[in-house]
């Protein structure tokens, strides 16, 4: 039977961006692709694809009130499966594991986006669960592309191919310090518009974030020991703060000689969600009129939701957005011997995206600045993997990072997602600087 579907579990606003860009892919590169979406509320998808409904012929919109029935063996949704190249996690983490299981008994790759940086197995292991799943899914001769989107993924990718790219030169002389990730999400808006659930933002920055010191991971309080960077595209520099993310983890697995290891966010959400810490408005304390209801609990009870999709494009078109810039940057530190003394390099590899009304009058309009970068990346990195597996069979299995794909992808194809990325006005920017 031809595999010729992707399967979406979920469609929110960084899903529909995905599907939408793979769509593209796929015509331009003349391949036959149909897609499978499971949602809840069917209607709740086709308003994330208000602008691209001419892509309704090639998608079956499946509802589904309970989730748990897409993992059962034996399922009535096999007929499915049995089409499928890639299993797609738009959802939520929790998914991540009965996904992977679905996978290797299928067959199938499988991608997700994020993983649960904060449940108890993490935090004591320091590993992604998807990595339980390696032996079968390699039984199988299939992946589970994890972390993929903008970042993590798209960074993990491009700062991975530096620093393989530094270690294959295989010089004694040579060292990585460390690699810092510096991240921007900004927006300049007349109201308080989320680029994520603001839920998630709220448990994300609130969180004691760690960072890589001497090969240890060192827990710092939130909003501690700020820095100011210059992104590119920005008049002054921003604030950015210690975060415990995704690429953190993923760098070093992937890296574990590199001693010292960072990720720093700023931007207006950040500043927002700073202020209500510094407020004490994220407390656990117990209102003392109410015992067990928390200060934190009432002030996510009254955040506002998610923004639709239209609702979004509206303030897009009429300026209520003004302007919004997502931004992230790896410095990489090499030390290296230069005749009879030590030189350290700076190694900067970035992307930038700062045409967020480029999306006017297009099928993504409606689309967060976060939402769609992070979509498209991950379509891209994702399109041209299948691609590699389809061309060099037994390639692509196990569970890989963004590092792991840098690592295994030819530098034709590096260079092709690179120029992808660019196509979707995702700039791309490297540079060498001497650190004195």
């Amino acid at each position: 039977m031809t595999k010729d579907t992707i399967i979406f579990f979920g469609l929110g606003a960084v899903g529909s961006s995905m599907l939408i860009c793979l769509a593209e892919l796929a015509e331009r590169d003349g391949q036959p692709i149909r897609f499978v979406v499971f949602v809840q509320k069917v209607e709740s998808a086709h308003d994330q694809l208000f602008h691209a409904e001419y892509l309704f012929e090639r998608i079956d919109f499946v509802s589904v009130s309970d989730f748990s029935q897409l993992w059962e063996e034996n399922s009535k949704f096999q007929s499915y499966y049995d089409r499928a190249l890639v299993l797609v996690n738009v959802a939520t983490p929790a998914f991540n594991e009965p996904i992977l299981t679905l996978a290797s008994r299928c067959g199938i790759h499988a991608v997700d986006l994020a993983s649960d940086m904060y449940d108890d197995e993490t935090q004591r292991t320091l590993s992604f669960k998807q990595y339980k799943h390696e032996n079968a899914l390699k039984e199988k001769k299939v992946a589970a592309l994890i972390n993929l989107g903008i970042s993590p993924g798209i960074t993990n990718f491009l700062v991975g191919g530096r620093i393989h790219d530094i270690l294959a030169q295989g010089r004694r002389d040579l060292t990585i310090e460390r690699v810092d990730l510096y991240l921007l999400e900004d927006i300049d808006s007349d109201e308080v518009v989320f680029s994520w659930s603001p839920v998630v933002a709220l448990e994300e920055l609130a969180q004691r974030p760690r960072i890589i010191e001497n090969g240890r991971i060192v827990a710092l309080e939130p909003f501690s020991s700020p820095r100011d960077y210059q992104f590119p595209h920005e008049s002054q520099a921003t604030r950015v703060y210690p975060l415990y993310q995704e690429e953190l983890l993923s760098f070093h697995r992937a890296f574990p000689d590199i001693p010292a290891i960072g990720v720093w966010t700023g931007g207006a959400e950040v500043e927002l969600v700073k202020s209500l810490f510094k407020l004490n408005l994220l407390s656990k304390r117990s209102i003392d009129a109410q015992p067990g209801v928390t200060v934190e609990s009432v002030v996510r009870a009254i955040m506002p939701g998610m923004n639709k999709p239209r609702r979004i494009e509206d303030y897009l078109r009429s300026e209520v957005i003004r302007r919004a810039h997502f931004a992230a940057a790896a410095e990489i530190r090499v030390s290296e011997q230069v005749r009879n003394d030590r030189q350290t390099l700076i190694e900067t590899v970035g992307i930038s995206y700062h045409r967020y009304r480029g999306l006017l009058d297009t099928p993504y309009a409606g689309a967060t600045y976060i939402s769609f970068p992070t979509g498209v990346g991950a379509a891209i990195l994702l399109w041209h993997t299948l691609e590699q597996a389809r061309q060099q069979e037994g390639s692509i299995v196990g569970v890989l990072s963004g590092e792991d794909l840098a690592r295994i992808m030819p530098r034709y194809r590096f260079e092709a997602v690179k120029r992808d990325l660019v196509a979707w006005d995702i700039d791309l920017f490297d540079s060498v600087r001497d650190a004195r």
